[in-house]
């Protein structure tokens, strides 16, 4: 599993891409809006093609008790 801050942003899907064509098993993609961000269903189904289990979810990075619920 592989947590990505900011996963649906562009340097963090090109980060997902990357890791999903290097063969990882789950994604995690945090960021504000989560899957209601602008590409955000579309990137999960390429990232899903790719081989990928896909999370996206809103999370705030900078607040610990967020990222622990979503690790959880």
């Amino acid at each position: 599993t592989v947590l990505i801050t900011g996963g649906t942003g562009g340097l963090g899907a090109e980060t997902a891409r990357w890791l999903a064509r290097a063969g990882a098993a789950h994604l995690i993609l945090t960021s504000r809006r989560g899957p209601d961000a602008p590409g955000a269903a579309e990137l999960a189904a390429e990232l899903r093609e790719l081989g990928a289990e896909v999370t996206v979810t809103a999370c705030d990075a900078a607040d610990r008790d967020a990222l622990a619920a979503v690790l959880a």
